[in-house]
């Protein structure tokens, strides 16, 4: 009887891990960009600078920033070069930026959840210089934190 309960119990287990996974449950990523220790048209301005040197990429002009890009090995992200990973991601579509502390440059974390809230998302750490210019952008392909 014991272990008919264990047997039970662990399946209704899996089966609600699997369920909480499944695509039905995915949340929507919220309509008003969360913003942190910066006002809006600073986060609009620093997006419209992602944008313009996406057109310059594309536009075959030479850009000097570090521009790097990651994932999990096994992630199928890992195949896509880092200037075809920046040059697809839609920046009006980033609905988290955070001003993070860095005593030497402008630093920021930014969230793009292509698939909704609680799915793999990227990861933006946007670096700027001295005079506002885009000196890195690093980008982290990665799964939500388990909360």
């Amino acid at each position: 009887m014991r272990l008919w309960r264990f047997a039970i119990l662990a399946i209704l287990s899996v089966h609600y891990a699997v369920a909480s996974a499944a695509p039905g449950d995915v949340q929507p990523v919220p309509t008003k960009r969360q913003l942190q220790g910066l006002t809006v048209e600073e986060a609009s301005a620093l997006l419209a600078k992602l944008e313009d040197a996406q057109r310059r990429l594309k536009a075959g002009e030479f850009q000097s920033f570090e521009l790097l890009a990651g994932s999990i090995a096994s992630y199928d992200m890992t195949k896509s070069s880092p200037r075809d990973v920046f040059l697809r991601v839609p920046f009006q579509k980033v609905w988290d930026i955070k001003r993070v502390p860095n005593e030497y440059r402008h630093t920021y974390s930014l969230a793009y959840s292509p698939n909704g809230l609680g799915q793999l998302y990227w990861e933006i750490e946007v670096a700027l210089g001295f005079h506002g210019n885009i000196e890195r952008v690093l980008m982290t392909y990665k799964p939500p934190a388990p909360f």
